[in-house]
């Protein structure tokens, strides 16, 4: 389970994920194992497609697919986001997926086993945290969106590099005082990308 005899590259990306989900605050022996589950969920998923887990060049291919760039053009993805994000392996961007969906579920259920008020917490976390997908895809009837606008809509993941540049310019006063401004994370950064501040 936890990796032996693995290939190296694969054991080098669970120890990267597993670092970083210790960072977030999750036990060593949890992080490792959450780490090892999502990269062999991706692996899986990736052998399924018969997909190379280690490819590089996505960016290139989705760079050259008009359908593919211009929902994200039009929400101010550039070329070299889209390069950028998806020019990394494929198995490094699926767990980061996972970790995202993991992150999501542990704020919120962290809160329901201390007895807390479930519906606040997780709108408090539909409002303070970057929240991505599919914008063009993005609909406000389903349930975890009840309440938002279409300014709060999901970001492309392209965005992610230049958001979190941004965010580590900001203090969390002046993180809060966009959120405040603006009623979203996501709308904040929307405003941020129009004025050409990210």
């Amino acid at each position: 389970m936890f990796g032996f005899g693995r290939p190296a590259r694969e054991r080098a990306v669970i120890n990267q994920v597993a670092t970083e989900l210790q960072g977030a605050g999750i036990a060593p022996d949890a992080a490792k194992t959450a780490a090892t589950n999502s990269v062999d969920e991706v692996l899986a998923l990736l052998k399924q497609r018969n997909i190379d887990p280690f490819r590089e060049n996505q960016g290139d291919i989705y760079a050259s697919d008009e359908a593919f760039c211009a929902p994200r053009l039009a929400e101010g993805v550039t070329l070299d986001d889209i390069r950028y994000h998806w020019n990394r392996p494929l198995l490094i961007l699926g767990v980061e997926e996972k970790i995202r969906q993991l992150v999501n579920f542990l704020v919120v259920d962290v809160v329901r086993q201390q007895g807390g008020d479930v519906k606040a917490a997780s709108d408090r976390f539909k409002k303070t945290s970057i929240r991505y997908g599919d914008t063009a895809a993005w609909n406000p009837n389903e349930k975890y969106n009840e309440g938002l606008r279409a300014e709060d809509a999901d970001l492309y993941v392209e965005f992610a590099r230049r958001i979190d540049e941004w965010r580590g310019r900001q203090s969390q006063a002046q993180l809060d005082q966009f959120i405040e401004r603006n009623g979203t994370l996501n709308a904040a950064v929307r405003a941020m990308v129009r004025n050409k501040v990210i």
